[in-house]
């Protein structure tokens, strides 16, 4: 530490004089070496991106484009080696009091609500994988009575398979409603349970043949 005290008493000495008078300046003046580090990133960016804009935008819409027609597959999920049915009940607690449009509280907090209690579910959903060919030839010889057919993917290319149907197809991003109805295994339906408040999920096995399928139900 003593050592550097001639050098801060001479720099003192320094600041002392210059706020006193000019003094002018002696020898020449160097620019600082050091470089901002962020001027040298943006200068290595700059450089980089300079005549390949073209390349660089094509390579970014081509990524997106790859992502947005293939998501990230749902984990977890197994081809059915059986045919099977199950009941789901989409009954839910309500959290908090929930008022139509006049502010007339129609269901109360706490309180266990079905939706089949207001509305009907005309719908059949279909999840599948979309890189099996045996249950794109499945898939495509379905024929619900419903007023509404939906295909939901967990894994493959949205536009292969939507141009393979000839129909439009939804993939279930981040596995929202495989989670939500407890599916393991494909292709699965999601429908609604006849003359019941439930809805009923049945497993389909289409490595079988048809005339020895067999379907076990389970509640």
């Amino acid at each position: 530490m003593n050592k550097w005290l001639p050098c801060i008493g001479i720099l003192m000495n320094f600041s002392a004089v210059s706020l006193a008078t000019e003094i002018g300046t002696f020898g020449e003046v160097w620019a600082r070496a050091e470089q901002n580090l962020l001027t040298v990133i943006e200068g290595q960016v700059e450089s980089a991106f300079l005549g390949n804009e073209e390349k660089i935008h094509q390579e970014w819409l081509e990524r997106v484009t790859k992502n947005a027609e293939r998501p990230e597959p749902v984990q977890g999920l197994t081809k059915a080696v059986k045919n099977t049915t199950r009941t789901f009940d989409p009954s839910f607690t309500v959290t908090k009091d929930i008022r139509d449009h006049n502010g007339a509280v129609f269901a109360c907090k706490r309180q266990k609500v079905n939706p089949f209690d207001i509305t009907s579910f005309n719908e059949t959903l279909y999840f599948i994988d979309g890189d099996d060919e045996k249950q794109l030839a499945w898939i495509a010889a379905q024929k619900p009575t419903t007023a509404i057919k939906k295909i939901i993917l967990v894994n493959g290319n949205i536009k292969k398979t939507a141009d393979t149907l000839n129909q439009r197809i939804y993939f279930d991003q981040g596995g929202i409603l495989v989670n939500r109805f407890g599916i393991e295994r494909l292709p699965s339906v999601v429908d609604e349970m006849p003359n019941q408040s439930l809805l009923r999920i049945t497993e389909v096995a289409v490595q079988l043949n048809s005339k020895t399928r067999k379907m076990e139900t389970k509640t």
